[in-house]
């Protein structure tokens, strides 16, 4: 009896880790507006994260388009309980800057309830305004 309630468990936590990977699966969206540069053109910089299954984890990429920015990410996720870890992984095409190095913590997505906290990590936003740690910013976009 103990080996079967053994197996039981591990067939259980092994469903728990698939439910809590896809909680996180879809689309994110981010848009800081800095108000208008002294020319008078609009500071805004967009922000999407898609969260989608990978080869053997989940994968994810972010593209930041905007006001003097252009990113275009490809990075790996782990899900550690509440918390959804964005790692980068490599660039895309059309990057401005090339900052990152393979393996580093980009940021956090943490649920609290119904919302979604980013506490930042290499990545951080161009306007000083949302860079503190622990608030909302990302939001799951509704599916198409």
């Amino acid at each position: 009896m103990t080996k079967l309630a053994s197996i039981l468990v591990v067939f259980l936590v092994l469903a728990l880790n698939a439910t809590a990977q896809s909680d996180w699966k879809g689309s994110y969206s981010f848009d800081e507006d800095g108000g208008r540069s002294t020319g008078g053109s609009a500071i805004l910089i967009s922000h999407e994260l898609e969260i989608f299954d990978g080869d053997k984890e989940i994968a994810a990429t972010l593209q930041s388009n905007g006001y003097q920015t252009s990113t275009n990410l490809v990075c790996t996720a782990k899900v550690q309980g509440a918390k959804l870890l964005i790692y980068f992984q490599s660039y895309g095409e059309d990057n401005m800057f090339e900052p990152y190095e393979p393996g580093d913590l980009l940021f956090t997505l943490e649920r609290k309830g119904k919302t979604v906290l980013t506490h930042w990590g290499k990545f951080t936003p161009a306007i000083p305004k949302y860079q503190k740690s622990g608030k909302v910013y990302f939001a799951k976009t509704p599916s198409k």
